[in-house]
């Protein structure tokens, strides 16, 4: 029997069910599988290479025989029923095969083949009937356009590609929309791996179905993903808070960041922020670290498979011999966020006794090489660094290189040593670092290998991977739910699909709780300046329009009127650059408005991020938005503490807090303003495409944020997210 028939199986429930039947299969079928080369040829002799040699069927029309094994014409014919079958025919031939599997017992598949909806058209029906087929069957199904998947764990290679024999049994998965991308990673030589997973398409499975199995595979500890996009975020998300909740990381390397647009919005908020930022922030809603290319992967994913705690303090406590690292390891840490605590009176005298008089105790710390010719001295400065109640987790970076001759190798093994004797007795995680992404030479790393003690590689990737590990693990279970319900007459208004003018936008905000200026509709000259006068001086007039969402460029817009000769003027001024600016919109009048003085103007909207639905977005508002570009993105909803650090992410947030000398800002208005939109956009997530509130006035500490401008986009496409 193969390797398979070894693992013990928890109950028959599980054994039934089909994610299981994918990843522990104890039988497999390989429709099309030949001795000529080929997909199915490969994964037949894969599984033959396992062990499977009795319980793997080869199933193909003409062939007698396939390496020696009995063939099979049709899966009808098997002499027994089968958990999974690896399919390696024709595209237009595999709902069919899935039909005939799920008939033979299988509850799983591999689909090797290509020609679906990559290449649109007809490829996309063949994936749409290929998965109406496997949801009949209640199959899970791996791929199409895949390699397929290896459990390493117990040598099950349902794989169409010869390179997963030699693979290192570790504890962590590795799921992979790319087949190329699934090779790399898994045989980087780097990665201890439980399974590889070749996702191609995911037209059944995609990879939440597969972290939401892997949650309870005791094989796996930890997750990297190389990923292309998020089909269903809802599903992604439950499956994360399944690894939170078995305490298994994940990271991922999201591939095609540069050709991700800015969102396609009327808004200006739909172009300050990309869809990338989008995906950073669903990121960090639910707790998944990013790594910006493969290197800062396989380190964060060789960290978190090898660390033997979690620190129990954010800080990192950093020790070399050279004063040119260490100042090199500066300028890296903080290129990519991470601070290095300061220590503690009590651990500065401790090294100031133990280093060289010529030498400065700090954080990172220079031990210099006098540590070669006194031998009590690292080990003495590694344990006065890890004593610091600051230091959460030591990163220990000495360089190696594999080109080191062996008097250089045994210096800098004494150093390994000395790691090694204090990690024994040590109660915080050590980490070994080499600034060469090229390798550690063999005889110093292997007392560190020997000891479990993780060694990263690459001064950047290393310590990204370092600020990874040392960062609080956030979840996003304890997210609150917002209490604001969809009012039923904007609803209805909304469904209709009008454009909705400034005047219109602002009785929306109102009826919602958000602050707006005070103003009133009027049709002549007359009305207009009888209600200016009654408002009181200054005010602003407005052409009002749904079909003008940018008004100033019709002249359709006039600031600072102080009187009522001066509303008459302006209001002949903005009817007549209208006519001949947009002659075929249709105008409801013009909008007598509050002029307001004396308040930092912001950007704060909705933009549509195609696969989470609307985005909160805030910055530096008025007449330089687009060229400020200052903004920043989350996803709702957001109660104010998250509103306010999002505003905090911003050069708007300098100016609210009184930029030289001026006075500061009404920031909490700001950032109650930005949750409540936030909750409009859960409410009303079917019915809105965008809402550009710009600018808004945040005035004076204590007086409030008040909207000036407004636009809202109804949804063309309701009942999407």
């Amino acid at each position: 029997m193969g390797n398979a028939e070894r693992r013990q199986v928890p109950d028959a429930r599980k054994a039934s069910e089909p994610m299981h039947s994918l990843f522990y299969p104890r039988s497999v079928a390989v429709i099309g599988a030949s001795e000529r080369p080929g997909p199915a040829g490969v994964a037949f002799q894969n599984l033959l290479r396992a062990g499977f040699r009795e319980r793997v069927f080869p199933v193909h029309p003409k062939a007698g025989t396939v390496h020696g094994v009995p063939a099979f014409a049709r899966m009808a014919d098997l002499p027994d029923e089968v958990d999974c079958v690896v399919i390696g025919v024709g595209a237009d031939r595999v709902s069919n095969a899935i039909a005939e599997a799920a008939a033979r017992g299988a509850r799983a598949a591999v689909v090797l083949a290509s020609g679906f909806a990559e290449l649109g058209g007809d490829g996309r029906r063949r994936q749409a009937e290929l998965v109406a087929a496997a949801n009949d069957a209640g199959m899970a199904v791996c791929g199409p356009n895949c390699l397929g998947l290896v459990n390493v764990a117990d040598g099950i290679p349902l794989y169409s590609a010869k390179v997963w024999q030699h693979l290192p049994k570790g504890g962590l998965a590795i799921l992979s929309h790319s087949g190329s991308g699934a090779i790399t990673l898994s045989a980087s030589g780097r990665l201890g791996l439980s399974h590889v997973v070749s996702a191609g398409n995911s037209a059944v499975c995609d990879l939440a179905d597969y972290l939401s199995f892997l949650a309870e595979d005791d094989a796996t500890t930890a997750a990297a993903l190389f990923m292309e996009t998020i089909h269903d975020p809802s599903a992604f998300e439950r499956a994360m808070a399944s690894m939170h909740e078995a305490g298994k990381p994940v990271v991922v390397l999201r591939i095609g960041r540069s050709k991700a647009g800015a969102a396609a919005s009327a808004a200006h908020t739909g172009s300050l922020v990309s869809s990338n930022e989008a995906f950073d922030a669903f990121f960090r809603r639910n707790g998944v670290i990013v790594a910006d290319d493969m290197d800062e992967l396989i380190e964060t994913a060789c960290l978190m498979t090898t660390l033997k705690s979690r620190p129990a303090a954010p800080g990192v406590g950093l020790i070399n011999v050279s004063g040119g690292e260490v100042a090199h390891a500066c300028d890296v840490a903080e290129s990519v966020g991470l601070a290095f605590p300061r220590l503690s009176q009590a651990t500065l005298a401790a090294l100031e006794e133990t280093l060289p008089s010529f030498a400065t105790p700090g954080n990172p710390l220079d031990a210099t090489g006098m540590v070669f010719a006194d031998a009590t001295l690292y080990p003495r400065c590694l344990a006065a660094l890890a004593a610091d109640p600051a230091v959460g987790l030591l990163a220990v970076m000495q360089d190696a290189p594999t080109g080191l001759g062996q008097d250089g190798a045994d210096n800098y093994r004494r150093i390994a040593d000395d790691v090694v004797d204090h990690a024994r007795t040590g109660t915080k995680p050590v980490v070994f670092i080499s600034n060469l992404a090229g390798g550690v030479h063999p005889h110093v790393r292997a007392p560190l290998d020997e000891a479990g003690i993780p060694v990263l590689q690459g001064t950047r990737a290393a310590l990204k991977a370092v600020l990874n590990a040392a960062a609080p693990r956030r979840s996003g279970s304890d997210r609150r739910q917002p209490t604001l319900r969809p009012q039923r007459k904007w609803v209805a208004r909304l469904a209709g699909g009008r454009p909705f003018s400034e005047h219109e936008t602002k009785a929306f905000l109102r009826d919602h709780g958000v602050a707006t200026t005070a103003e009133s509709l009027a049709t002549s000259a007359d009305e207009t300046a009888a209600m200016a006068a009654e408002m009181g001086f200054p005010v602003v007039l407005k052409i009002a329009s749904g079909d003008l969402p940018h008004k100033t460029e019709v002249g359709g817009v006039v600031l600072n009127l102080g009187s009522e000769a001066e509303v008459r003027a302006a209001y002949a001024r903005i009817v007549d650059s209208v006519a001949r600016h947009a002659p075929d919109a249709r105008i409801d009048g013009v909008l007598v408005q509050q002029m307001v003085v004396g308040g930092i103007e912001a950007i704060v909207g909705l933009a549509r991020h195609h696969p989470f639905g609307l985005a909160v977005v805030v910055g530096a508002g008025g007449v330089l938005v687009e060229l400020m570009k200052d903004a920043a993105l989350a996803l709702p909803p957001l109660d104010r503490d998250e509103a306010r650090a999002l505003i905090g992410k911003t050069r708007l947030a300098t100016l609210l807090e009184g930029f030289r000398g001026a006075p500061a800002a009404d920031t909490p208005a700001l950032a109650e303003l930005v949750a409540r939109l936030s909750e409009i956009a859960v409410a009303y997530r079917d019915h809105i495409e965008a809402i550009d509130l710009n600018p808004v006035s945040v005035l004076p500490a204590g007086r409030g944020a008040i909207v000036l401008d407004a636009l809202l986009v109804p949804s063309s496409r309701e009942g999407t997210a």
